[in-house]
């Protein structure tokens, strides 16, 4: 997840690109949004792309970005497409305009995204045809590596269920799993003590974009929203409910969460994506970030992942039940 403005990539003009933690006008509505991948915000970003987290080895954002109690935090996306970014409000000037959010780190809190302001009060903002009567749905048998379960079981399960309580009492607000949010916690921060997962930083610090978290619940509620709008906007994904997601939906979440809509834009699956995949099977292991040509492309494109698992394995690790 990230540092600063390394959140989410930059969108094309019709996809948005989020980056968490990251916050970047452009100069027209045309222009890609850029966000960073973990730990950034884009309150207040014209076209904001992904959520970088700084302290899992990204950058902090330069772009300033407003608090998180910023009414609506997701950042303006393509003229066709809405992208929310992490942590940031941003007022389209037209239904038409998009969202853009940040990948990790940025919030969305409270903000209704571009296009979607006529839906009634509770409504699901973006929802899939509903199974239909009687269809079997299929579990995901997860195919991990010996070496991913155990890299997992040793590092990652212990802090994550100890604090499962907290994780699910947070993600009730906004409707989403707790698996998800916990997911979120540790590859944005290793879901350490005292730190936070929107930029890595450690709780009470003040962020480049001038916001400040003091406790770990209010942290995780800004990428909570931030899961929600960035998923709505770049893959029109609706997560806030309690219905179980296929593998490839999760990806997108957490591709959206981190890079925004710049995978879409460069045609490049969120299944290529190692922060959502890495270690999910055999094929997924000694994984690079996409090798993107992109001035303000977050993660050092084309570099290696370090880290021996991605987001998904981490969902999977802790029982959810994916489907196929």
């Amino acid at each position: 997840m990230p540092t600063g403005a390394g959140r989410p990539a930059q969108g094309a003009a019709d996809v948005p690109g989020l980056v968490h933690g990251t916050s970047v006008t452009p100069p027209a509505a045309a222009a890609a949004a850029t966000a960073y991948s973990n730990g950034g915000s884009a309150a207040g970003a014209d076209l904001a792309v992904g959520n970088p987290v700084p302290a899992v080895g990204n950058p902090v954002p330069s772009a300033a970005n407003p608090t998180p109690t910023a009414p609506a935090r997701p950042a303006q996306g393509a003229a066709d497409v809405p992208g929310p970014a992490h942590g940031t409000s941003v007022a389209s000037p037209a239904a038409a305009a998009a969202a853009t959010a940040y990948s990790n780190g940025g919030s969305a809190a409270g903000a209704d995204p571009a296009g979607d302001r006529s839906r009634p009060p509770g409504a699901s903002p973006v929802s899939g045809p509903a199974p239909a009567a009687g269809a079997t749905l299929t579990v995901y048998h997860a195919h991990m590596p010996p070496s991913v379960r155990q890299a997992f079981l040793t590092s990652a399960k212990m802090p994550l269920v100890r604090s499962e309580q907290l994780y699910r009492d947070v993600a009730g607000h906004t409707g989403i799993r707790w698996e998800l949010l916990a997911a979120c916690d540790w590859m944005q921060c290793k879901a350490r003590h005292g730190y936070s997962p929107v930029y890595g930083e450690k709780l009470g610090a003040l962020n480049p974009d001038d916001t400040c978290y003091r406790t770990k619940s209010a942290a995780l509620a800004q990428c909570a929203s931030d899961l929600v709008q960035l998923a709505r906007s770049v893959y029109q994904l609706d997560i806030a409910t309690s219905r179980e997601l296929t593998v490839r939906d999760l990806a997108n979440v957490f591709a959206a969460f981190r890079w925004g809509g710049l995978l879409r834009q460069h045609n490049t699956s969120a299944m290529d994506f190692p922060y959502s995949v890495a270690g999910l099977t055999a094929d997924h292991t000694h994984m690079r970030w996409p090798n993107i040509d992109e001035a303000n492309a977050p993660d050092k494109p084309g570099g290696r992942f370090r880290q021996p698992f991605g987001a998904v394995p981490v969902v999977l690790g802790l029982n959810y039940q994916a489907l196929m």
